[in-house]
């Protein structure tokens, strides 16, 4: 199929910064909460399996799957660039808030290209016609 009709890479981009979104909101929102580290939202590097990692084997008992793509790409860790408070606290805001206006910029940015992505395949669904 021509790339023009695939969409998923648009998908993933917008799902993994909303999900983004919310682990730096989290962390916003813990900012005064003694004891909590920062999260992140890390992607993980592709690989030959289609852009995706083969599922992980955690346990011995489980079956090993072979060829079959990871349903998720991301994955949540510490933050551990920053060094902590009295209270073991974490937490920079302004960091935080930067983060989330850059993730928030590329939201909108992938957003703008899915619709004028949707755009186009409009107009060419309807033989280039202007309706």
């Amino acid at each position: 199929m021509p790339d023009i009709f695939q969409v998923g890479g648009f998908r993933r981009s917008l799902d993994y910064h909303a999900e983004r979104h919310n682990v730096l909101s989290s962390n916003i929102a813990n900012a005064n909460t003694p004891g909590f580290r920062p999260q992140e939202l890390l992607r993980e590097e592709a690989d030959a399996f289609g852009g995706r990692l083969p599922l992980r084997r955690t346990e011995r008992e489980h079956f090993q799957a072979t060829g079959v793509p990871a349903v998720h790409d991301t994955i949540i860790s510490p933050d551990e660039s920053r060094t902590g408070g009295l209270d073991g606290n974490t937490v920079s805001l302004e960091r935080e808030m930067s983060k989330l206006q850059a993730n928030d910029l590329r939201y909108q940015g992938a957003s703008k290209l899915v619709t004028r992505h949707l755009g186009l395949l409009k107009y060419a669904a309807s033989d280039a016609n202007a309706g």
